[in-house]
């Protein structure tokens, strides 16, 4: 390719990506999924499923956290692969089955739990420096704390996709060796309360796929615009490129997501609270351990709403109100806030809200990929990706087929709503599969 700059695509917009110009080598990529998978959310996972919190008892929580970090390593992997091969953005993606405009449908469905889970993930980081500075200095305020994580993480990813992707990977070593050090102080503490991880009995039914579909609640979003990150790899002239993405996920999600699942009911098991970071804060040696742990929240938090909810948001408007980049970011950010995190954290209805998107996500997910592998058979013309007048045209822009299918399944989905991505996903898929084959 030239080496004039003047020819070169802006990795920061909607236009597909040729290899010599993405930000990742599959190594690098699997550092900045380190970095998004070390957060305080997955912690709480191990927490929330072990009993008496949850109905699992500590070897089904093992086997949950296991098996739905591998879904989501495997479905990143497929969703994503449009991505990788041909350089294509999720909201460009979508337009072979929803159309150009009911892409933005799927875009609006994708980037409104994401604007909300980067409010969450502020506030569970603001609530946990306020813990960590309280034990540490005496004081804390989880206004201040709420605050300074929304502008670092602000002003670092207005610098840009290649800039999230290098201060990603390079935190992702010092937050998965800090990890490694919680895992130490836990286990050496002597608190651990082993006999209370076998107290119940559990079960391995509806129970514990109902544990897996919580484990996998916070990826469904990431699953579902995976091409936004798989789109930034370099696989270096490798033939198997779904291999090395499959590879590439497995190493970047499983290591990070089992040790966080891990500490979380180990520190349970330890002090006997709900909230991981406060939990540690009881079982801190020293202040040292502290300070430790409030770099350690600065970096998780920040490293994970970057790559995980500020980047498919920021695309998406790209494409929704045709604002750039950094327009993109700061408005993702005032949203974040005008969504009252604090008022969600603090309800009942937190769990709720991760089930009721997931209705919509599962089915999105179904149709994305019955699209690619079954009816195009994964090989596309990028062309009539950016061609309006295309055959992704449709209706009026709209694929009436695919948002049918999609609301039969995210009907189905309502229904059995605590296990609702694994309903609505295959429903969706295998309608819009069997319609699309039979009408052409």
């Amino acid at each position: 390719m030239t080496s004039d700059k003047s020819n070169l695509v802006d990795v920061n917009s909607l236009e597909p990506l040729p290899f010599d110009e993405r930000a990742m080598s599959p190594t690098k990529f699997v550092t900045t999924m380190w970095s998004g998978t070390i957060v305080i959310q997955t912690m709480v996972v191990g927490q929330f499923l072990l009993h008496p919190t949850g109905a699992l008892n500590f070897s089904q929580v093992i086997a949950a956290g296991l098996v739905s970090a591998l879904l989501c390593c495997m479905f990143i992997a497929l969703i994503g692969q449009p991505g990788m091969k041909y350089g294509v953005p999720f909201i460009v993606q979508c337009r072979s089955s929803f159309g150009f405009k009911g892409a933005k449908i799927v875009g609006f469905l994708r980037s409104t739990p994401a604007v909300i889970w980067n409010g969450i993930g502020s506030w569970l980081g603001a609530r946990a420096l306020e813990e960590v500075t309280l034990g540490l200095f005496g004081f804390g305020n989880v206004w201040v704390g709420f605050f300074v994580l929304l502008a670092i993480q602000t002003w670092l990813a207005i610098k840009g996709i290649k800039l999230i992707a290098a201060f990603n990977s390079a935190m992702s070593s010092i937050l998965f060796a800090m990890l490694l050090y919680f895992f130490y102080v836990v286990l050496s503490s002597g608190k651990i309360d082993w006999p209370a991880a076998r107290l119940v009995s559990g079960g391995w039914g509806l129970v514990w796929i109902a544990g897996v579909m919580s484990a996998m609640a916070n990826y469904t979003t990431l699953m579902l615009n995976a091409s936004d990150l798989t789109r930034q790899i370099n696989p270096g002239g490798a033939k198997n490129l779904l291999g090395v993405n499959m590879a590439a996920n497995i190493f970047g999600v499983v290591p990070p997501w089992m040790f966080m699942v891990l500490s979380g009911m180990l520190i349970g098991l330890a002090t006997d609270v709900q909230d991981p970071i406060r939990g540690l804060v009881l079982l801190a040696p020293n202040k040292a351990f502290g300070l430790i742990l409030l770099v350690f929240i600065l970096l998780a938090q920040v490293t994970t709403n970057m790559t995980n909810n500020i980047l498919p948001p920021a695309l998406v408007l790209q494409d929704l109100i045709k604002v750039d980049w950094k327009k993109g970011v700061c408005i993702v950010s005032v949203l974040s806030i005008v969504t009252c995190p604090w008022v969600l954290m603090d309800s009942n209805n937190f769990f709720l809200f991760q089930k009721i998107y997931s209705t919509f996500l599962g089915p999105c997910t179904g149709i994305i990929l019955a699209d690619y592998y079954l009816i195009l058979r994964q090989n596309l013309d990028v062309s009539d990706f950016y061609n309006d007048r295309g055959p992704y045209r449709y209706r009026g822009g709209y694929s009436y087929l695919a948002l049918a299918c999609m609301l039969i399944g995210c009907v189905a989905a309502g229904m059995m709503i605590d296990y609702s991505w694994f309903v609505g996903f295959p429903v969706s898929g295998i309608l819009y599969y069997l319609f699309k084959k039979r009408l052409g």
